[in-house]
C-alpha cells in the first residue's frame, strides 16, 4: 500500500504504455468516478459519462478536439454526424478518433430540440474516441469499456445495482434517506406510482417502488441530472 501512495505523489502525469502507472491510475480513476456518481448502471453493468472518460484522459494528458459536425439529415429527420480527435498534449499528436451520430429517430430523442441533438454527438464522439485509445484502461478499473452515453437505457431496479460494501459488524444501509426525499422532489407527479413513471420516462430506468437505499437513490438522482444535458 506505502509504494502504491508514493507512486501516486511521485506521478504528475500518467504514461499509457507503463502498465504498473496504469494499475495505479485505475484506483484513482475509480474513486473518482464513484465519488461524483459519474457511471450509469444499465442491464446490472456499471457504464461510464464521458466526464469520466475526460478525466482519464486527463490524467494521461489528454483532450478532446471536435475536428467537425456534419448535419445528415434530410427534412424529415434530424440527423447529425461528429467528428472528435483525442489529442495528446506531449507533442501535439492525434492519438485517437472517434465518429458518433445522434437523430430525433431515436426513441428517447423525439421530444428533443436540434441543438440537444448536435450537442449528443458531440459528446458520443469524445467518449468514442477515448474509448478507442483507453477502453482497457476503464476496464481494469471495473467498469464497461462502452460510453454510457452509447448505450441504450435499461430496466434498473435496486437489485441490479451492486450493493456498497459493508464493513463487518456494521448496520444495513437504511431503506429511506434525504437521498430519497430529495429524489421524490426532483420528479413530476403527486403520487409514488406518478413519480415512478416520470423516472422511467426521463430516465429509462425502471424502479418498483421508492425502498430503496441512499446509494441507489443518489445514482437515480444522477442519471436524471444526466438526462437534463442530453
Amino acid at each position: 500500500m506505502s509504494n502504491i501512495k508514493s507512486t501516486t505523489k511521485a506521478i504528475k502525469r500518467y504514461n499509457l504504455d507503463q502498465p504498473t502507472q496504469m494499475v495505479v491510475m485505475s484506483k484513482i480513476l475509480k474513486k473518482y468516478i464513484v465519488d461524483n456518481n459519474l457511471y450509469a448502471p444499465i442491464a446490472g453493468r456499471n457504464y461510464v459519462m464521458v466526464e469520466g472518460w475526460q478525466f482519464a484522459g486527463g490524467l494521461l494528458g489528454f483532450f478532446p478536439r471536435v475536428v467537425s459536425v456534419e448535419n445528415i439529415g434530410d427534412k424529415t429527420e434530424v440527423k447529425w454526424m461528429a467528428k472528435v480527435e483525442i489529442i495528446n498534449t506531449r507533442d501535439g499528436s492525434v492519438a485517437s478518433t472517434g465518429f458518433a451520430l445522434c437523430s430525433k429517430a431515436e426513441m428517447k430523442k423525439r421530444s428533443f430540440d436540434e441543438y440537444a441533438i448536435l450537442s449528443m454527438a458531440q459528446t458520443r464522439a469524445i467518449g468514442k474516441a477515448f474509448r478507442n485509445l483507453i477502453g482497457w484502461v476503464m476496464k481494469l478499473s471495473g467498469y464497461e469499456a462502452t460510453p454510457a452515453e452509447e448505450m441504450k437505457p435499461g430496466v434498473v431496479t435496486a437489485s441490479t445495482i451492486p450493493p456498497a460494501p459493508q464493513k463487518p459488524g456494521s448496520q444495513a444501509p437504511l431503506i429511506q434517506t434525504k437521498k430519497v426525499d430529495e429524489l421524490k422532489e426532483m420528479l413530476k407527479g403527486t403520487t409514488d406510482l406518478q413519480k415512478l413513471e416520470d423516472i422511467k420516462k426521463r430516465t429509462g430506468l425502471q424502479l418498483n417502488d421508492f425502498k430503496i437505499t441512499e446509494r441507489h437513490a443518489g445514482i437515480v438522482i444522477a442519471s436524471l441530472l444526466n438526462s437534463e444535458v442530453k
